[in-house]
């Protein structure tokens, strides 16, 4: 059995059943006095530890695959643990000084990059390394054709990864609170079609 073999298995459900679900919850933020775009820009580029959970989807040119999301930031590190719809684990994913470190199907493996092991490991092409930028809703500096809405909150932009490709990343609805927090994230690649989709049922700052 291959690595992501419970991905191919388990993981072909109605994800928008998971998605109904996860937009019925409530942000667990308070509402409060908005900030301005400047402030709230400055606060979510500073804006270092914090933990989501939430619905994500993937499709890829091959598959498609969609379970629970919890993300664990930690400063320039993450810990990243993705389960189907009944709870089992199908990959857990951890960055720190030496590199990443994926667990999956009863194996541990080791490589320096985050989206490049999870390429190899499963065919998946994901923007990893940016993505504790555009979780919180930040583009990264490589990043262009930024549009913004009426209250200031950045909604698209064109996202270069690691890896050289072209992510389109738009920002559907935001949280309630201050900083206006994603809460459904979209991201198309622009060279093969792959997607990502994101509902976050809560936010922990």
């Amino acid at each position: 059995m291959s690595v992501f073999a419970a991905i191919k298995t388990g993981c072909f459900v109605v994800f928008s059943l998971i998605l109904t679900g996860c937009a019925s919850q409530s942000s667990q933020l308070k509402p409060v006095i908005p900030l301005s775009a400047q402030q709230r820009q400055l606060q979510l580029e500073q804006l270092q530890e914090f933990t989501l959970t939430g619905a994500l989807g993937v499709k890829a040119p091959q598959e498609s695959v969609s379970g629970s999301l919890n993300w664990q930031q930690q400063g320039p590190y993450f810990q990243a643990n993705m389960t189907n719809f009944v709870g089992i684990s199908i990959f857990e994913l951890e960055t720190d000084a030496l590199g990443a470190t994926v667990k999956a199907d009863g194996e541990t493996h080791q490589a320096q990059s985050a989206s490049a092991l999870l390429d190899y490991l499963s065919g998946w092409s994901l923007p990893i390394e940016e993505m504790p930028l555009w979780l919180k809703g930040v583009a990264s500096p490589e990043s262009f054709n930024h549009q913004w809405d009426a209250q200031g909150r950045l909604t698209s932009f064109t996202l270069k990864d690691s890896q050289e490709r072209d992510w389109q990343v738009s920002y559907v609805t935001f949280f309630p609170d201050a900083l206006a927090l994603p809460k459904e994230i979209r991201l198309k690649a622009q060279a093969d079609g792959s997607s990502i989709k994101l509902v976050v049922s809560k936010w922990q700052l």
